[in-house]
């Protein structure tokens, strides 16, 4: 039996801020929306975002009055396969899209906003380019993306919201309005590589040394950057950091990652000190940057995990490098009671402040 209200799509609305408004439209929680639609299915484990299976999109066209196609649309595989270039799995974590590190319905990250856009909306709702992780700023207000609550730094959740919530703005744990957060201006290198990547997205080929190459091509390489960057900040003291400083990148900034998680883990303030990173060495040009690390003599081994094969557009410049291959490992004996370093330690603490958001302190 179809809502006796009915709940359009809104522009670029991913399919979670949808449900959630549907259900505060129709006077109650999310959970028993989706209950009364899916008795057996338990949607809020999952990242519902990516996309709702046609075998599970029946009863929901026949409850909202909505087509299909408009749900199917607003979903994120489309686009996320355009980036990787190939079919991507049900689950586990999908590069370049924000992994909400669900258990059950609890939350660890994955949601970002911008406060001043919700400020705007007669009807406070969530893009679906803020699912995106190169997405740490909004090009229409200058301002940085939020993905906690400023005051009790929980995780956005508003698939956790109640019926007394009444919007999308409202924090679920400390029920604060987000669009009365102060906004932080964010690093210009970063929103300029975001507004690359959003047009790369939206191309079919991209131009690269010459010839053209398709937006999975050009993702591929940014994420080798993305690893350079990291190998980097990890023993700047290395010619690796001494070709990238020579370039004008630091690799000592102190927003670099430290725990090690992978790239769509990462809170919004680290995502955006490597993406400005990498956006300084696109803007120089791949020649020149390799020719850098040519003079500082960096072996092949430095920049990428061997067992995986570095992008194909770059292995014409990967040939100029020297190859040092790795030997045979040896085992280190481990001394009794020999402490962590510093770096291990801080990346264990970073790790740990992840988990802990998702549980509210008492």
């Amino acid at each position: 039996m179809p809502w006796a209200l009915s709940v359009p799509l809104l522009p670029e609305e991913s399919l979670s801020s949808w449900l959630v408004r549907a259900a505060l439209r129709q006077g109650c929680d999310p959970l028993s929306l989706t209950g009364a639609i899916w008795p057996t299915w338990r949607i809020w484990t999952r990242d519902i975002d990516r996309e709702i299976p046609l075998a599970r999109m029946r009863p929901l066209v026949n409850a909202s009055g909505n087509a299909s196609a408009k749900f199917q649309k607003a979903g994120m595989r489309d686009d996320c396969e355009k980036v990787v270039g190939y079919s991507l799995p049900e689950t586990r974590t999908w590069p370049w899209l924000l992994a909400l590190g669900s258990r059950n319905r609890t939350r660890h990250g994955g949601q970002q906003v911008c406060t001043l856009c919700l400020a705007e909306d007669s009807t406070p709702y969530l893009r679906r380019h803020w699912r995106f992780a190169w997405h740490t700023g909004c090009r229409f207000h200058g301002v940085q993306l939020v993905d906690e609550c400023p005051a009790c730094k929980a995780p956005i959740e508003p698939h956790r919201l109640t019926a007394e919530d009444q919007h999308l703005a409202q924090r679920s744990r400390c029920h604060e309005d987000f669009r009365k957060a102060v906004c932080t201006s964010p690093l210009p290198e970063a929103l300029s590589f975001q507004v690359m990547a959003d047009r790369v997205l939206e191309q079919n080929k991209v131009a690269f040394r010459q010839a053209s190459i398709t937006p999975a091509d050009w993702f591929s390489m940014v994420t080798f950057f993305i690893g350079v960057v990291r190998r980097a900040s990890r023993r700047p003291a290395s010619p690796l950091g001494d070709a990238l400083l020579s370039l004008g990148v630091s690799v000592t900034n102190s927003q670099m990652p430290l725990s090690g998680l992978a790239f769509e883990l990462l809170p919004v303030s680290e995502r955006r000190a490597l993406l400005a990173a990498v956006e300084r060495l696109m803007s120089i040009g791949v020649e020149e940057t390799f020719s850098a690390l040519v003079a500082f003599k960096v072996k092949t081994s430095t920049l990428h995990d061997p067992r995986k094969s570095p992008p194909i557009v770059l292995l014409p410049l990967l040939s100029r490098l020297s190859h040092h291959p790795h030997g045979p490992h040896r085992r280190r004996v481990s001394l009794a009671h020999r402490p962590m370093s510093e770096r291990a330690v801080r990346a264990s603490w970073a790790r740990l402040k992840r988990r802990m958001k998702a549980e509210p302190t008492s």
